[in-house]
């Protein structure tokens, strides 16, 4: 039926991605959906990755209460033949406080199943279940906005399809975490986008996470200018189209983008791309409340992972935006 829907729509994705085996890692998608460029493209490049078989896409949180977020993620998955895809939302989404930005574009012009933040299930239960269900250290935590979600998992009590308690089931059951933060080595003394928008959260994660953290931090994305082809090179019902018009009007990228690297260098096959500095110290919060680097710490396996070939990188996500 989706394939009806994309050919009335007037684009669908290529049978032959679409029949990819299932493989690749197994990715958790924590984003601040709603209101900037970047999270958009990562929904999109994860469907065509994971049409091509690079990565199994275990599912999607939103970590603002934007109550359209999740019937837009839902489209987006739709219309990439995806629509079984899990999608969570963050506890106090009916409060409906964060701006909609092109999420209420994407339902209104998509098909999709998730109605509002009423139709989908709370984010830490739904990490809970679908982490119970993974073989042991296989996720991948792909966390591309706030810190809600994953303090609350954190936190949480045994039930939701594990005995464990939630810090027993990250151990268990999660590779790493994936971060979008920071802007390393040397840190800023105010917190930035994704920190505000939970400080306490920050906090809980940042000093207590039990798995290894990547934070694939903030420089990269300002110079990842990309998408300004999708106007000319696919159709008008493309999911990456509708958000790029929506944005900037299909005039030059209005904006960097940080998460879609984050997702690249989370899923691996891009050699040469990413640099991963840093082993040996954390990530920590600072007096200003912002994310600085320490050089020593307890954690020998975390690291901060710097952009180190811009063009081909832009290159590579401009391959994947629009569906071909």
């Amino acid at each position: 039926m989706v394939a009806v829907l994309g050919v009335v729509l007037g684009w669908v994705p290529s049978a032959a991605a679409a029949k990819a085996p299932a493989r690749g890692p197994r990715v958790i998608i924590d984003s601040d959906f709603s209101r900037w460029w970047d999270d958009a493209s990562v929904m999109g490049i994860a469907n065509v990755l994971q049409e091509r078989g690079k990565l199994r896409l275990v599912g999607v949180m939103s970590d603002v209460p934007n109550t359209m977020a999740v019937a837009a993620i839902d489209a987006i998955d739709t219309a990439y033949r995806a629509g079984r895809t899990p999608v969570g939302a963050v506890a106090g989404s009916a409060a409906d406080t964060f701006a909609h930005g092109y999420t209420d574009e994407l339902v209104r012009r998509l098909p999709h199943s998730i109605n509002d933040s009423t139709g989908a299930p709370s984010a830490v239960s739904l990490y809970r279940r679908l982490l119970a269900r993974q073989p042991d250290h296989s996720v991948t935590i792909v966390s591309i906005g706030g810190y809600t979600n994953l303090a609350g998992l954190l936190a949480s009590k045994r039930g939701n399809g594990s005995p464990l308690s939630g810090r027993a089931l990250i151990t268990k059951k999660v590779k790493r975490l994936v971060q979008m933060d920071g802007l390393f080595p040397g840190g800023l003394s105010i917190p930035t986008t994704n920190q505000k928008i939970d400080p306490a959260a920050t906090a809980a994660v940042v000093e207590g996470w039990p798995t290894p953290i990547a934070g694939v931090d903030g420089f990269g994305g300002i110079s990842t200018k990309v998408g300004g082809s999708l106007c000319t090179t696919a159709p008008a019902a493309n999911p990456m189209r509708i958000v790029y018009e929506f944005l900037f009007h299909c005039g030059p990228p209005g904006d960097g983008n940080w998460d879609a690297p984050t997702l690249l260098y989370a899923v691996g096959g891009v050699q040469g791309i990413f640099s991963e500095l840093g082993q040996g110290g954390a990530a920590v919060i600072n007096a200003g409340g912002g994310l600085s680097w320490q050089s020593s710490s307890s954690r020998p396996d975390d690291m901060y992972v710097h952009v180190v070939d811009q063009a081909a990188l832009n290159q590579r996500i401009d391959e994947l935006l629009p569906e071909r």
